[in-house]
């Protein structure tokens, strides 16, 4: 599926392979609601795993963050919502927000972050 969802500061292009959805833009109040709906659809679109690549998004706020962590504990069975490029800001709201570990690949969560690689 090639598609394309935006409001404002955030734009959402779905891909394929991997299947998930690239964010470029702004996360927030105003614009999350455009995240949700684009989860999922790819969600939608796969029974493994989703991917969400956020490399090209200069800021997330607190309820952005809250979105993807209630999306990948949403998700069932063994699929997982595999989060690549958070930012460095993002990660320091996790740590204050207590949501390093839900986010952090390396504690065994469902949603997990992975090197911009």
């Amino acid at each position: 599926m090639v598609g394309e969802a935006g409001h404002g500061s955030l734009r959402v292009l779905f891909t394929d392979l991997p299947v998930g959805l690239r964010c470029e833009g702004e996360i927030d109040l105003c614009t999350r609601h455009v995240l949700v709906q684009a989860l999922a659809m790819a969600a939608e679109r796969t029974r493994g795993d989703l991917y969400a690549d956020l490399q090209g998004v200069d800021f997330v706020d607190v309820g952005g963050l809250r979105v993807l962590a209630e999306i990948a504990f949403g998700m069932a069975g063994d699929r997982r919502l595999v989060v690549r490029g958070l930012r460095p800001h993002a990660w320091r709201i996790a740590e204050l927000c207590g949501w390093a570990e839900v986010l952090d690949s390396r504690s065994g969560k469902r949603i997990r972050q992975r090197d911009n690689n």
